[in-house]
This record gives structure tokens, sequence and C-alpha cells, in this order.
């Protein structure tokens, strides 16, 4: 199913079961509505799990690796798609050794919300600009004027190099930005 929607007895089970686990503040102050995109048939219920109550560490034993692995993104994605926003400080930092300085850009968790549950892996995480770098990392928290240690320094050189390969969901979004296809033909389409 394309659809976001979620029926509202699922979302006060995902209600309960948020405050009695993770606590109030985790809870939004409104119940969580998302907009279907203008060509979805919207035609049922968003995917996910019949029971909240069902972690998915309480179910691992009964499942296949593949399973569960599907149940636990079900699972993380529909719970952490009812709870408060995260609070995140965007950071930078700049270094200076040797009379070179050194850049970094990232982001300190205030508050994790949704976090608490679903996070994106360090590979989906990481951002490459188009020189390959990575932005939008976790920075430790740093005084201003504190020294660092340099842990190890690669030296590279860039240059221009053609765009990544396409992975799966890299694929879908861009078939889905440019209307090509549905999502109920996305799979064959990568096939």
């Amino acid at each position: 199913t394309d659809s976001t929607r979620v029926s509202v007895v699922a979302q006060e089970a995902a209600a309960r079961f948020i405050e009695m686990n993770y606590g109030k503040e985790y809870l939004p102050s409104s119940v969580r509505s998302y907009k279907s995109s203008s060509d979805a048939q919207d035609a049922h219920e968003a995917i996910r799990p019949a029971n909240v109550a069902l972690e998915p560490a309480k179910v691992h034993k009964y499942l296949t690796v593949d399973q569960y692995r599907l149940y636990k993104l079900i699972w993380e994605r529909f719970v952490a798609s009812q709870m408060e926003s995260a609070t995140l400080n965007t950071q930078s930092l700049e270094l200076e050794a040797a009379g070179y300085i050194f850049r970094a850009s990232g982001y300190s968790v205030v508050f994790p919300g949704y976090m608490a549950v679903y996070e994106e892996s360090e590979e989906e995480d990481a951002r490459a600009d188009a020189h390959g770098e990575q932005r939008d990392l976790r920075i430790p928290d740093l005084e201003e004027g504190a020294c660092v240690a340099a842990q190890s320094v690669t030296p590279q050189r860039h240059f221009t190099e053609p765009p990544a390969r396409y992975t799966e969901a890299s694929l879908i979004k861009f078939l889905d930005e440019k209307g090509i296809g549905r999502p109920s033909t996305y799979n064959t389409i990568i096939t």
C-alpha cells in the first residue's frame, strides 16, 4: 500500500504504548497525520503491526531472519511515526592544526523524540556532498577553545566523479519524483 493513513484505533494503541514505555514527553501534542502524495490511491490503511505491544524482541524467536528484519522495520517506523519530533542542535566546528583549518558540520541531539525508537543507520544518515565528503553527522559536545587530539590524518585528492549508482531506495525515490510507475509496480521495475 502507498497509504500513510492509520486508523484511530491504531493511533490510540500506539499512544498508550509510547506513554507507558517512553513517557508522556514522547507523545506529540496532537495526533500525527501524514498527507499522501497526490497520485496515491490510498484505498487501504498504511502497513503497520496489528498489535503494537508485540515488540520485535518479543517475536524474534518465532520469525526467520528476513521476517524479523521486515517486522522490526515496520514496527519501528510505525511507532516512530506516532512519536514527538526529535530536537537537534546544528553545529559547525573549525579545528586548526599546523596552520590548516578543518571544518565539520553536524548535529547534536537535545531531545531524541522518535529517534528513541527508530534512527537511520550510519550509512543512511551520512550525507555525501559532491566530493564524497560526509555531512550531517553527529558531532560530540566540545567547548570553544578545547584542544582535540587527532586520531589519524588521511590525505586525499578529489576528482570529479560520476553520480553514485542507484540503491533500491534512491531508485524508488527517483521514480516517485519523476512520476514513473506506481508503488505497486516499483518491484517489477527494479527487477
